[in-house]
């Protein structure tokens, strides 16, 4: 209202002061002295009032700018409030995951440990895939899977999908695969026969080494989001340690419990795995068969051909008894010298002496080559049944020693059993 009556003011007073002016006889030009006085004021008036306007507009823009930050600030701390009970439940979560990992010591027992809680945390998966590094052929082997809708796992080499993840060792987040420009999606196993659209995928990796992959898949579009994204990853950084981990704690025990020549088990391993053998067989009634064999004239192989071809007369027996103990419920170990020893679960005297045979052709048949000159040997064993023979590892053990003893004093190459 001040703004409108000021200037309404001066124009009146300017528009009286030109009309006495005119209307003088005669003309009194000092009449319009108050008009040239009036435009003066009148346009002091207005600069300032527009001086003043332009303060007070910057300041109010400035106070309403303050004021949208403000109400930013403050929907996003809404926003964060509102999601902080998840988070912290996801960070527990997470805390509790790491703290079950370092408790385990097996690989098998860190993957089956690592599906299952992915499992739980993420519920809208239809499937889990957890992939090993094959570090040789530079490729990835399913190992673990979980599958809601009961669908068959092809790709068991992965995908296109999980070879990206592979190679760039980072992780893939895909809302929905038929709208990826990356990935043609009429490729992907995981569309053509799963239907799976959304995916998040992450290596498991311990910097620029990859131990795995795990993959994550739904039906449904835009199912994940970049926070199952990020706690995926930070599960699977927390699994690839633990799997480091379990590998070297594997390697250091194989280094204790095998032989460095034969790879084969060492005595006392041997003996404490025998005891438990013998421990469930009695439970389950059945038996258990344990031969000792040993390398005919292996001093004259040394002596006639060196130690090197001595050595590898052993490899060669070694490989012959690991393919034998490679069935589940047996197990071959390096004596001592060159002696070796095995036992056979579950099996009768018919089937032990075919065992025993078959090695006894096999080591004879495959032999050696020295300077282009082929070498064979033969080996001679005894054979033991538990509980026909003996109750207790040491007595097996021991009538087995005899009767390997009986085979080479009556003439080697041969297979001694009792009764």
């Amino acid at each position: 209202m001040y703004n409108f009556f000021i200037p309404s003011i001066y124009s009146i007073l300017v528009i009286i002061s030109i009309f006495f002016t005119l209307i003088s006889k005669p003309v009194n030009v000092f009449l319009l002295i108050p008009s040239f006085i009036g435009c003066i004021l009148f346009v002091i008036f207005r600069k300032l009032q527009l001086n003043k306007f332009s303060k007070y507009q910057g300041e109010f823009d400035r106070k309403h700018e303050t004021i949208n930050l403000l109400t930013e600030s403050i929907r996003g701390k809404k926003n964060l409030l509102q999601t902080l009970p998840f988070k912290c439940q996801r960070v527990s979560f997470l805390f509790n995951v790491s703290q079950k990992l370092i408790e385990i010591i097996g690989s098998a027992e860190v993957l089956n440990f690592l599906i299952k809680t992915l499992e739980e945390l993420f519920p809208q998966a239809d499937n889990i895939l957890i992939f090993d590094f094959d570090k040789e052929n530079y490729s990835i082997n399913l190992v673990r899977s979980f599958n809601k809708t009961k669908s068959i796992v092809n790709e068991v080499k992965g995908d296109e999908l999980d070879n990206w993840v592979l190679r760039h060792n980072c992780s893939l987040m895909i809302e929905d695969l038929t709208k990826e420009f990356k990935f043609d999606y009429l490729k992907i196993e995981a569309y053509i026969k799963r239907g799976a659209r959304s995916f998040i995928s992450s290596p498991l990796s311990i910097g620029n080494k990859i131990l795995g992959v795990v993959k994550i898949e739904s039906r449904n579009p835009q199912i994940f989001t970049l926070d199952d994204s990020r706690i995926l990853r930070n599960i699977c950084d927390l699994g690839a340690v633990v799997l480091e981990r379990a590998e070297l704690f594997s390697h250091a025990q194989n280094l204790i419990i095998r032989d460095s020549l034969t790879s084969l088990f060492v005595k006392d391993y041997f003996f404490k795995m025998l005891k438990e053998k013998i421990k469930a067989a009695k439970t389950d009634k059945k038996m258990v068969g344990v031969m000792m064999l040993d390398i005919d004239d292996f001093k004259l192989l040394n002596d006639n051909y060196g130690h090197a071809i001595g050595d590898a007369a052993l490899r060669t027996v070694a490989e012959v008894l690991s393919k034998v103990s490679d069935v589940s419920g047996n197990l071959a170990a390096r004596f001592g010298g060159e002696e070796f020893i095995i036992y056979i679960g579950d099996c009768n005297k018919k089937e032990l002496l075919l065992i025993a045979e078959k090695i006894r052709m096999e080591i004879k048949r495959v032999g050696l080559t020295f300077r282009r000159k082929k070498v064979h040997f033969t080996i001679s064993l005894g054979a033991v049944l538990y509980p026909i023979d003996g109750v207790e590892s040491i007595s097996l053990v021991d009538k087995a020693d005899n009767l390997l003893y009986k085979a080479k004093k009556e003439g080697k190459d041969q297979i001694c059993f009792t009764g």
